[in-house]
């Protein structure tokens, strides 16, 4: 009986352990490098507009979704961008909502990884700096 509820338990962590890899959703793992790259500026794109209106936590929140792509975009491109853009989205994403408005007026990393998801992840259209006029 002690060897069936040994093989049980080990049988069960076995099974639990095999997770590990489920953090990610499995169509992420298959993406082109290009369409990481896409997935990561729509999400730098979305918390930029949300850092220009003040919402730091949705900010974040973003940041955090394009951290996924972006580490996907840096291990399949071997360009030094794409480990900058990696590096940026990791640093909105790790930094306290309360933290913003004081790092985005003093911060020369702020600033770095604001010229780094700019450059990189710029729609072409103007980024909108005002919320809209509730109706």
């Amino acid at each position: 009986m002690k060897i069936f509820i040994a093989a049980s338990l080990l049988l069960l962590l076995a099974a639990c352990s095999g997770g590990a890899d489920g953090d990610e959703p499995s169509a992420t793992k298959t993406l082109s490098a290009a369409d990481a790259f896409d997935q990561t500026c729509s999400e730098v794109r979305a918390g930029i507009d949300d850092f220009n209106r003040q919402n730091y936590a949705s900010t974040v929140k973003h940041f955090e979704k394009a951290k996924v792509t972006a580490k996907l975009y840096a291990e399949v491109d071997p360009e030094p961008e794409a480990d900058a853009l990696l590096d940026a989205v990791e640093y909105y994403a790790n930094l306290a909502p309360a933290k913003y408005p004081e790092a985005a007026r003093s911060s020369d990393t702020f600033a770095r990884n604001k010229d780094i998801t700019l450059g990189q992840c710029a729609s072409g259209e103007p980024i909108d700096e005002t919320p809209p006029t509730p109706v």
